[in-house]
């Protein structure tokens, strides 16, 4: 191997080179080198001394990075920098620099995306995917059901809406026209079997609707009452 000092440098700076690691990670990479651990603890000494491994910068950067990028909760995230080797009081300092209401408004982002690929399933299906989901990246059970709950609550609530807009208004059909639509019948001339419109006195005369009363129009010159507009010229 030569000088193992020399050579643990030299792993651990092209380690470096692409993203930091943390020392546990180093040191599980020199030992798989077989780099001799005295020489690997003076080079990680060393490299740390100067500031080329920090594991409370590691960590910060992780959190900012996972948190905001895959919506992972604290929970989620102490995990990952215990894996990765951070001490459990750094890791901690870390995570706590997650603001709670940050961690509210990840998780809705996640369900508001992945909401739109349950349109299909039952409301109960659909809480408890949704929920699933939330626990694997980390959220409590508390958490994660109220936003889930939240969500599908709008959703229904936007369909209901929808409904009723699409909905005829009440006393009204799909046929029904405004005067102007149908002059003909407003203007004292009717189509034969068609029934007289509310409102009309008999004598023919037609309807103008305007801040909210209806006045008299009068009828065509010339056309005597009650001609059916089949009879005209």
């Amino acid at each position: 191997m030569g000088d193992p000092e020399a050579v643990a440098r030299a792993v651990c700076l092209r380690a470096l080179t692409g993203a930091s690691k943390t020392r546990k990670q180093l040191a599980d990479l020199l030992a798989r080198r077989g780099v001799p651990e005295d020489a690997a603890t003076r080079v990680l000494d060393r490299f740390t001394e100067v500031g080329l491994i920090d594991d409370a910068a590691f960590a910060a950067a992780w959190v900012s990075s996972r948190q905001s990028g895959r919506g992972l909760a604290r929970r989620a995230l102490a995990a990952e920098l215990r894996a990765k080797g951070v001490d459990g009081e750094v890791a901690s300092a870390a995570v706590a620099e997650v603001d709670p209401q940050d961690e509210w408004d990840a998780a809705r982002r996640l369900v508001e995306r992945k909401l739109p690929s349950m349109r299909r399933l039952d409301r109960v299906t659909a809480e408890r995917r949704l929920v699933g989901m939330l626990a694997r990246k980390g959220y409590g059970g508390g958490l994660a059901g109220w936003v889930v709950r939240e969500a599908l609550d709008a959703r229904e609530q936007d369909d209901l809406t929808a409904d009723e807009a699409a909905e005829p208004a009440e006393g009204q059909t799909p046929e029904d026209e405004t005067p102007g639509e149908r002059p003909a019948e407003h203007a004292g001339i009717r189509r034969r079997g068609a029934s007289r419109p509310d409102g009309l006195d008999g004598v023919g005369d037609g309807l103008e609707v305007g801040e909210g009363r209806a006045r008299s129009l009068g009828r065509p010159a010339g056309v005597p009452p009650g001609t059916w507009v089949d009879d005209l010229p």
